[in-house]
């Protein structure tokens, strides 16, 4: 494919990519999240825990519940639940309507968990309206809740107390993330022989036409040269990219997208447009474009915000 068609399909792709923005974006979101965890006293809470922790409300759900909610095997879910119940966050006990039955509900600690996970919320929240702007990102969260409301992914637990607020605004950019995902991952089935997933996505977002360095790659990126070192090696290993000596360091390595790289990202982009068009279906094309400026623009103010989360004392 010829340096011009591929700078194209890259331009395209960083266009349609809607989902990769939302990655980011809840990637920082979660980050802050891990930050004022561990500042309080909560830092063994990993990020893996958020599908059983976004998905439990104050009245208690079986694991197989907490699967449906999260879209995650019962498998997965109740490995999650466990660690969970071990940290001393969860306890699971005997159904009342049931006795066969095992229900999953917040322990002291984790109700601690949750009423502190609420103030953080708020913090971030207003984090994020300071860089964007109240009236857009008021805007934002407004085009966000219908959008999630009219795919069917928005919130639908009614929890009681503290636990109705848990992580909302972060889950809907969460379950909106995780809709895309899905929906691409359809799309693009029996198109590509790699797998989808989150960091190779990410890196397609930031390669280039030309060769580049692993850090020249990393450097606009909201994350480290070892976990991107991580990410290529992979993409080298499926034949996404190719590695060549540079032109200026025979010393050095350098990362290209391969053709097998190049026929992926194309299919990738067509399943990326065909997603936007039913979210465009389902709030209309202007709706759609207003949410991906203001979206883009807050992932854009997110890398230039230099300022460390600091995470309120708890009480």
């Amino acid at each position: 494919m010829p340096d011009n068609t591929l700078s194209m399909l890259l331009e395209r792709y960083r266009e349609k990519a809607l989902g990769v923005i939302l990655f980011l974006v809840v990637e920082d979101y979660e980050s802050r999240f891990l930050a004022a965890y561990r500042e309080l006293g909560f830092g063994d809470v990993q990020r893996s825990h958020g599908a059983v922790l976004r998905h439990l409300d104050g009245n208690g759900a079986t694991v197989s519940v907490l699967a449906k909610r999260a879209g995650q095997s019962k498998q997965s879910i109740g490995k999650v639940v466990r660690q969970l119940e071990e940290l001393g966050y969860l306890s699971v006990v005997v159904g009342l309507e049931d006795r066969r039955s095992r229900i999953v509900r917040f322990s002291l600690r984790g109700e601690r968990l949750v009423s502190v996970s609420n103030r953080v919320v708020d913090d971030i929240r207003r984090n994020y309206r300071q860089l964007l702007g109240e009236a857009e990102f008021a805007r934002l969260y407004t085009i966000l809740d219908e959008l999630t409301s009219s795919l069917g992914v928005r919130q639908r637990m009614q929890a009681a107390g503290d636990a109705q607020r848990f992580l909302h605004f972060g889950r809907l950019l969460v379950e909106l993330a995780l809709d895309f995902e899905q929906r691409l991952t359809q799309q693009v089935a029996g198109d590509v022989d790699v797998a989808l997933s989150r960091p190779v996505l990410n890196q397609f977002y930031y390669l280039a036409p030309r060769p580049l360095s692993v850090s020249a790659l990393a450097e606009p990126q909201r994350t480290t040269v070892q976990a991107v070192s991580l990410t290529t090696r992979g993409m080298v290993r499926q034949q996404l990219l190719n590695v060549q000596e540079s032109s200026r360091d025979s010393r050095a390595k350098e990362l290209s997208i391969s053709t097998e790289g190049q026929r992926w990202l194309a299919a990738v982009v067509a399943g990326c447009e065909a997603v936007l068009a039913l979210y465009a279906e389902r709030i209309g094309a202007a709706a759609l474009q207003e949410f991906e400026v203001l979206l883009r623009r807050l992932n854009g103010a997110l890398s230039v915000d230099a300022s460390e989360y600091t995470a309120m004392p708890v009480e």
